[in-house]
């Protein structure tokens, strides 16, 4: 049972961090968010900048397809400029790494009779003759995830209520908790090293050429910067 089928898809937040290149890197974080809020009003998706550093931005966005428009984005960005810092009108080669998070709620599940196996044995400990030598005790065990919660009262049937409503609890904590190493992992897997040799795009201003090395598609700089990413997916 994969942790995510657990959680309501809703809309993306787009992260943006600076990589190789010192400032001219972090210059970029501005200048790609700038080209993804255009390109969001280009397809009338909702947006708003969440968080804006100095080498970091992240845009939430919404919207039909929305994931899909912006998957093809994730990775390292290559970018062979003259920085706006250099004075000597030298070519620097920076990167920075975008990756593409989806923001989902989380959605309480009840476990259902077939996730369950129950067990009842006799009571331990104080509570007189009937606790210990009935099988009042319950231990209730959800099978996919192995957790497992013991309730000893005296009577049987408030032991399974209580036994179920701790599992639950317990089994709820577990998804939520899983699924946010699951969104670290993705987010690591996406931006890889971030290092110039590591690139899923390569920006040539000199050249106005965009290069996505993954398609194979090229548009210009210009076209870029009107939000025109759908040009190279």
């Amino acid at each position: 049972m994969r942790i995510k089928q657990h959680y309501m898809k809703n809309d993306i937040t787009l992260e943006i961090r600076a990589s190789e290149g010192g400032q001219d890197s972090k210059l970029l974080v501005h200048d790609m968010r700038d080209i993804y809020i255009k390109a969001a009003k280009n397809n009338n998706f909702n947006w708003k900048v969440l968080e804006e550093r100095d080498g970091f931005a992240s845009i939430w966005l919404s919207g039909q397809d929305v994931k899909q428009f912006f998957q093809h984005e994730t990775g390292s960005h290559r970018w062979q400029r003259v920085p706006p810092t250099e004075n000597r009108g030298r070519v620097h080669t920076s990167t920075i790494t975008v990756a593409v998070i989806e923001n989902q709620s989380y959605k309480e599940i009840e476990i259902p009779q077939s996730e369950l196996k129950i067990e009842t044995t006799r009571g331990t400990g104080k509570g007189g003759q009937r606790k210990n030598v009935t099988d009042n005790c319950v231990i209730m065990i959800h099978i996919p995830t192995g957790i497992k919660v013991r309730r000893d009262g005296r009577h049987q049937a408030k032991n399974k209520k209580d036994a179920y409503n701790e599992l639950v609890k317990r089994v709820n904590n577990f998804y939520r908790t899983g699924y946010d190493k699951e969104i670290a992992e993705d987010r690591r897997e996406q931006i890889g090293n971030g290092e110039r040799s590591d690139k899923k795009r390569t920006y040539r201003v000199r050249d106005n050429q965009v290069i996505d090395h993954e398609t194979g598609k090229t548009i210009t700089i210009k076209d870029l910067f009107k939000g025109r990413i759908d040009l190279l997916a």
